[in-house]
């Protein structure tokens, strides 16, 4: 993992969200981000909002598939939706995330807000429907 403070880059909601991508990736017992129809229509907001005089200055979020950022008074706030494996601990691995998107967000010199981590399943690695992180699946010996 690369503890290097953050330079050379403006910091904003999107960083925010890359950082906590990033930290999802590094979480042993997570198995995806898990995308929901909620990304979607907070999706349509911004878009929507560009063309509304006076609403997109205002919008300081960032969002990818089920991870939510926002920045506002030198403060990053972080809403993380996940599914973890059934071989961990569900609230350890949370409690996990959580605290290594803190750290990553405490490198870019902004102060970490509310980090909500929300688990939406809890599969085993195995189930087929992972998103190809290469954690958790071990591939088949041919005969």
């Amino acid at each position: 993992m690369n503890e290097k403070p953050v330079r050379g880059q403006l910091i904003d909601g999107g960083v925010i969200a890359d950082l906590a991508i990033q930290a999802v990736l590094d979480t042993p017992g997570v198995l995806r981000l898990e995308p929901t129809l909620r990304n979607l229509l907070t999706g349509l907001g911004p878009r929507l909002g560009r063309n509304l005089p006076g609403v997109a200055g205002r919008i300081k979020t960032s969002r990818h598939n089920g991870v939510w950022a926002t920045i506002r008074d030198g403060r990053a706030d972080v809403q993380v939706d996940i599914a973890t494996d059934i071989t961990f601990t569900a609230l350890a691995v949370a409690e996990d995330l959580q605290q290594l998107i803190r750290k990553k967000i405490s490198l870019t010199g902004l102060e970490a807000g509310r980090i909500d981590v929300t688990i939406l399943a809890v599969e085993a690695a195995n189930s087929g429907r992972r998103s190809g992180s290469g954690r958790g699946h071990v591939p088949s010996k041919s005969r």
